[in-house]
């Protein structure tokens, strides 16, 4: 029988709702050591939500704790390099939340870091995990609607206020729907494709002075050959009555009242995604789950599991490396109005599956 994975929580934000409990629900094989956050009072009401877990203010001290395996970050995207990496200095494996980092600078010291200490580095690319997103990729690998040469990615969602203070602020949030959203769908795109584009061009403008960062997006990927990709992303779709937190949806993770379709068009037929919940092959539709939040307890699943196995986990560091490159030629392209070259021999991906 293996030991459970040891786990500590840092952030107690939003996203944590999402994330423990799927720590809950695999208790056969994690265990939550402690729980890290500044705020004493938050710290306090969930740690009486567990029996005998350790509480942190200090992220250092945290750190010390030898009963710790790994860490769970759910920080602001401005602390993500700068926590994972002094974890992984400690030997401890991490699992952080999208964006991985900053830019991609900030991501190759972590993934460098992760393989100097020995340690296992994945990225909460959360929405890789629900039966019909999986099924669509193997379908892809199969060839069952022969070579892929056109995805077309469309969200259309409302928002009024942002759900953090910080969000506003793009020096922490790096953005603003491109991390917060465009982060999964190009991380799906790139997934699909098995590969880097060799460039990308992006136009994008912030028109709600509730942030400073973009809120509506065009990106058009080119992987060669004839191959494509084209993202469409606004938070300025309609003006539909908002919730108390600024959005349409009872959770930011959801796509309530939102257009989400991703288009997979190859040289003999198409798949059509519908949010993460439903996948038509030609019209049919080939897979379906319930809208819950079984996605984070696969994804963490995954995570304990590469750690016990010793194996590279599916969005690893090193995997994301390419979302952080053309996230960072979009902002790039943004930035100058021109075409971005953003292919890197030296990190192609196979076309295997």
């Amino acid at each position: 029988m293996y030991r459970k994975l040891r786990l500590a929580v840092v952030g107690l934000g939003r996203v944590s709702k999402s994330h423990l409990p799927a720590i809950r629900e695999l208790s056969n094989k994690i265990e939550l050591r402690a729980l890290v956050s500044r705020d004493a009072e938050k710290l306090k009401k969930e740690a009486a939500q567990w029996e005998g877990v350790a509480t942190y203010t200090s992220y250092e001290e945290a750190l010390q704790d030898r009963d710790i395996d790994a860490f769970l970050l759910l920080l602001p995207h401005d602390l993500h390099a700068n926590y994972t990496v002094r974890a992984l200095q400690h030997g401890k494996h991490v699992l952080v939340e999208k964006p991985m980092a900053m830019n991609l600078q900030e991501a190759r010291v972590m993934v460098t870091t992760a393989e100097q200490n020995g340690a296992a580095l994945m990225v909460g690319q959360s929405r890789r995990f629900f039966q019909p997103v999986m099924d669509s990729v193997r379908r892809i690998r199969s060839k069952e609607i022969g070579d892929l040469i056109n995805i077309n990615a469309l969200l259309l969602a409302h928002m009024d206020q942002p759900a953090a203070d910080w969000w506003k602020d793009e020096t922490k949030i790096g953005g603003f729907i491109i991390p917060l959203w465009g982060s999964h769908i190009l991380d799906y795109i790139l997934w699909a494709y098995n590969r880097t584009p060799v460039s990308v061009y992006a136009q994008g403008h912030s028109n709600n002075p509730n942030w400073s960062g973009e809120d509506e997006v065009a990106i058009s990927l080119s992987f060669g050959q004839g191959r494509m990709a084209n993202i469409l992303l606004s938070f300025n779709a309609g003006s539909r009555p908002t919730d108390e937190e600024g959005l349409t949806g009872k959770r930011i993770w959801s796509t309530q009242n939102s257009i989400y379709d991703r288009y997979l068009i190859g040289q003999n037929g198409m798949l059509h995604l519908k949010d993460e919940y439903e996948l038509e092959l030609n019209g049919e539709k080939v897979a379906a789950c319930e809208r819950s939040n079984s996605n984070f307890t696969w994804q963490l699943e995954e995570f304990a599991g590469a750690i016990r196995e010793g194996r590279e986990p599916l969005a690893s560091g090193r995997e994301i490396l390419r979302v952080m490159r053309v996230i960072d030629g979009c902002f790039e392209s943004m930035r100058t109005g021109k075409v971005v070259s953003i292919h890197d021999d030296r990190e192609e991906s196979t076309d295997e599956a």
